[in-house]
């Protein structure tokens, strides 16, 4: 066990600068730090699973197009991890003005189909995007996706199509007649509450490959846990390396890290968001690393604030 530890820090101030030469720098500090991205086990499968979708899609051109669901808690870094992909395509494949070959759209709420190829025609440069029918916008979103050669959607926040228009027409419905038509493989990226959209149509979900879905990581299974410690660890490493903080934390306590998943519920996007206004914290005291009050101070201004938890572990662990 740690044991209860002073609430004063051992590096840089109690008081945190608020100055505008202050907010400049740490505002380039975090902006490195969202840069990070950690590809733990469940992201390169994901990564994996999006290559042979769009392999497969490339081989059965013409023919109708498997699509991919990945649902997971908000914050679980599905979309750090679309993009990181996304990125990684364009690097093998660069894209040009007439080559796109992966397009990702994330919706607004109660977006209809209509709103979603909207949405589509703008990814692409479309200055008519909201001009147009349902029927009409579908055929033009149809000719961009061969024009620019696009070989992966990815269709981000899922969940804001989850309704039905009427009781005959189904968004669901014009999800699997687009997959239909031959032209493109795509990603539905979203939360849990897109779950039901998918299970009340089989024929969409018998045009899926077996889910990717991104599950909390629990802290009462061995390997969960391991994969738990081993993400804070490279992130703590990786914030050093990029010249972010002077030192690692060196908080890898059992007590540590069990605060840290039940503050992030076992989401490993949390984990980074927590990190990322602890290390604000830090930086405006101009400590070396950054330290259990920072995390005390994270989790109380953004955890308890935004009703991730409803107290503070990290409190408990100090005098």
């Amino acid at each position: 066990m740690m044991g209860r530890l002073d609430m004063t820090p051992q590096t840089g101030d109690m008081i945190e600068d608020m100055s505008a030469a202050a907010n400049k720098r740490v505002a380039d500090i975090v902006a490195s730090f969202r840069q990070i991205f950690i590809p733990y086990p469940r992201h390169i499968e994901f990564h994996s699973r999006c290559d042979y979708l769009v392999q497969l899609g490339q081989a059965t051109k013409g023919a109708p197009q498997k699509g991919m669901r990945v649902l997971a808690p908000s914050g679980s870094g599905k979309t750090t991890a679309a993009r990181a992909f996304a990125e990684l395509i364009e690097r093998r494949s660069p894209p040009t003005g007439e080559f796109k070959p992966v397009l990702m759209v994330s919706l607004d709420r109660a977006t209809t189909v209509k709103k979603l190829f909207g949405s589509i025609l703008a990814e692409f440069g479309d200055g008519f995007s909201d001009r147009g029918t349902e029927q009409t916008l579908r055929k033009r979103v149809l000719s961009c996706f061969g024009h620019y050669g696009t070989q992966l959607l990815i269709i981000d926040e899922v969940q804001h199509l989850n309704f039905r228009s009427t009781a005959t027409n189904d968004v669901t419905d014009s999800l699997k007649s687009l997959l239909d038509t031959g032209v493109i493989p795509i990603v539905f990226i979203g939360t849990e509450d897109a779950e039901g959209m998918f299970k009340r149509n089989l024929q969409l979900n018998g045009r899926l490959l077996p889910p990717c879905d991104f599950l909390p990581l629990r802290a009462t299974v061995a390997e969960d846990a391991a994969l738990f410690t081993s993400y804070w660890r490279r992130l703590d490493q990786e914030m050093v390396q990029r010249g972010l903080i002077l030192r690692p934390s060196g908080l890898e306590d059992v007590e540590f890290l069990g605060a840290l998943h039940k503050v992030s519920a076992g989401v490993i996007g949390r984990v980074s968001r927590l990190t990322e206004a602890a290390l604000e914290i830090a930086c405006r005291r101009s400590a070396d690393r950054i330290e259990l009050y920072d995390f005390m101070l994270a989790t109380e201004r953004w955890a308890l604030a935004q009703n991730f938890v409803e107290s503070n572990p990290f409190r408990s662990m100090l005098k």
